[in-house]
């Protein structure tokens, strides 16, 4: 009960706050604006250089397991 009355006031005080200093607010968001889309640029290519490598070394161990497993069909099939 303590934290939804703690919860009601809060957010009562943050609406009081946003509407008696609207235009700080404004500044404060165009100001992280910039920044926000530099870091999520980055994030960005940081996700797209790292599954290029991943897709670049994908071949390869794909290679090696499809070898192995002819390899281990062909000695099956010997058996038989």
């Amino acid at each position: 009960m303590p934290s939804i009355i703690f919860g009601l006031i809060a957010i009562s005080l943050g609406l009081w706050g946003l509407s008696v200093w609207w235009w700080s607010v404004v500044e404060l968001l165009r100001g992280l604006t910039p920044l926000f889309l530099i870091g999520l640029g980055f994030v960005a290519l940081g996700a797209g250089v790292t599954r290029l490598r991943a897709h670049e070394a994908a071949p390869e161990s794909m290679d090696a397991d499809i070898g192995l497993r002819e390899d281990a069909s062909s000695k099956a099939g010997d058996v038989e």
